[in-house]
């Protein structure tokens, strides 16, 4: 088996629609963990259970390309806030996921942390989560723009915030007062401090289909980004 390999600043984008997996939800379901499974189970809707299984089986099969271990053999460890980690990871592979409706991303890298956010765009401006959560810069260039532009205007706001804070293996928007995006910009840096310690993230919106806005971040500035469809997974 020839392994996928990453080269130094670059990241493997991974993009599935899941709809187009629904026949597959069993032999996905019979790749996941003992835990994973459990997961699956706690879901009240059929829906979001079906969508966990597809993204968590697919997840699994695309790590087996790069780390060369079978889809069902793969070992998660997690952090304090849940971000899966390989267990065993020669290959020094760092990845994230994120699902919203019918489409979920994957993200790899190599030696750095990654977090990628991906969100469907809803169509009322959801100006009570901007005014909770969103920096009062943050607020104001919303407040300054009107109709469809506000609208995706949050959800840029929105998922970039949403990769960083994944990045960094933090919590829901436990920092997202602590920095600001720039809308004018489609790619931008933001330096965080941890005990006394600055720490720099590298920011990019990722193209998805219509209808959904995604973003990556990054503890290094990429140089290239690949896109791949999991509907060519083996």
């Amino acid at each position: 088996m020839n392994l996928f390999t990453i080269a130094s600043l670059t990241v493997h984008l991974w993009l599935a629609e899941l709809l187009d997996f629904a026949l597959d939800e069993q032999a996905l379901l019979a790749l996941l963990s003992p835990d994973e499974v459990k997961r699956a189970m706690r879901f009240k809707l059929p829906l979001h259970s079906q969508r966990f299984i597809i993204t968590r089986g697919l997840l699994r099969k695309t790590l087996s390309l790069y780390t060369g271990v079978a889809p069902d053999k793969i070992v998660f460890n997690y952090g304090e806030h849940g971000k899966p980690h390989l267990q065993a990871n020669p290959y020094a592979l760092q990845f994230n996921v994120s699902h919203s409706a019918d489409i979920a991303i994957f993200a790899l890298t190599t030696y750095q942390e990654i977090g990628v956010d991906i969100e469907k765009i809803e169509p009322h401006f959801r100006e009570d989560v901007a005014k909770r959560f969103f920096s009062s810069q943050e607020y104001a260039q919303l407040m300054d723009l009107t109709g469809d532009a506000r609208n995706k205007g949050f959800y840029q706001i929105w998922s970039r915030k949403e990769a960083l804070i994944k990045a960094a293996g933090k919590g829901l928007f436990t920092l997202s007062s602590d920095f600001s995006i720039n809308l004018s910009e489609t790619k931008e840096s933001v330096s965080l401090m941890y005990a006394e310690q600055q720490v720099n993230y590298y920011i990019e919106n990722i193209y998805v289909p219509d209808g959904y806005q995604a973003a990556i971040a990054t503890t290094e500035p990429i140089n290239n980004i690949s896109n791949y469809s999991a509907v060519f997974l083996p």
